[in-house]
């Protein structure tokens, strides 16, 4: 199977590495706030991740970190640009996804239309539609990342696991093995010996 890069040029190993990894640290941010106690549910946890990601990827792009990177649909079926090519994330096994996720937003299609306006653009099929799919337990900030292009049946054209370059411990208010308390007996009181000692200079002695 063809990587990214090889199909389109604007999906560099490079530019895809530090996206993936942006987002699994957004996650693992989200997921170090989850508190059942207090009433967050998974979907409290999944809806938090998801509009995290959105916001603070938003916020990359007005910073001009990365002058590549860029938003076309800041709302509804958000989507940014890699270069020209949009990209969308989601949570979900990179062989079963949603074939309603596969609906570009109209800015995107019109992202599509445009690229093919480019002589010499290397994109053997425009209109392949990019995803982040985070292939993890919704309480881990990423156990696998893939970086995928589907054509428009759902089919996978293109698929490359994303190298994760700091895996993120996970926290024990958010592990499920929360260890067991160990009762630690009190010490038990003991006496100090008294000793007799004058503040004249001499040693107690008579």
């Amino acid at each position: 199977m063809e990587k990214p890069w090889d199909v389109n040029q604007d999906l560099t190993q490079e530019r895809i590495i530090k996206l993936a990894n942006f987002i699994v640290s957004i996650r693992a941010e989200v997921i170090e706030m989850h508190d059942e106690e207090l009433g967050d549910t998974r979907l409290s946890l999944g809806i938090r991740a998801y509009e995290c990601c959105r916001s603070r990827l938003i916020a990359l792009s007005e910073s001009e970190k990365y002058p590549w990177l860029s938003i076309i649909t800041p709302e509804g079926r958000f989507t940014f640009c890699i270069g020209k090519t949009p990209v969308r994330f989601i949570r979900h096994d990179p062989k079963e996804l949603p074939h309603k996720k596969l609906i570009a937003s109209p800015e995107a299609k019109r992202k599509f239309w445009e690229q093919s306006l480019f002589p010499g653009y290397k994109c053997e099929d425009i209109e392949i539609r990019w995803f982040f799919v985070i292939d993890s337990y919704y309480k881990h900030p990423a156990d696998m990342v893939y970086f995928v292009g589907y054509d428009k049946s759902g089919d996978i054209r293109s698929q490359w696991t994303v190298p994760i370059e700091e895996r993120i411990p996970f926290l024990s208010a958010t592990d499920d093995n929360k260890p067991e308390a160990v009762d630690i007996p009190a010490p038990k009181p003991t006496l100090k010996e008294k000793t007799d000692t004058k503040t004249d200079g001499t040693d107690g002695k008579e």
